[in-house]
């Protein structure tokens, strides 16, 4: 292979790369956006009665 194809070859893994960390940080905004949205429409959710939630824990 030539530099020249090895050189296309990175560009375009690292541009793939680049597009999939793009879409998982999107995704991820898009997730927290929608809880605010959540939560400002519905208020905060209501304690765990169990007593097993995530405040419960050591």
């Amino acid at each position: 292979m030539t530099t020249h194809a090895l050189a296309g070859v990175g560009l375009f893994v690292s541009g793939a790369a680049f597009s999939q960390v793009l879409a998982l940080g999107i995704a991820a905004w898009r997730v927290v956006r929608r809880r605010r949205q959540v939560v400002r429409t519905l208020g905060p959710p209501a304690p765990d009665p169990s007593g097993t939630g995530p405040s419960c824990r050591p």
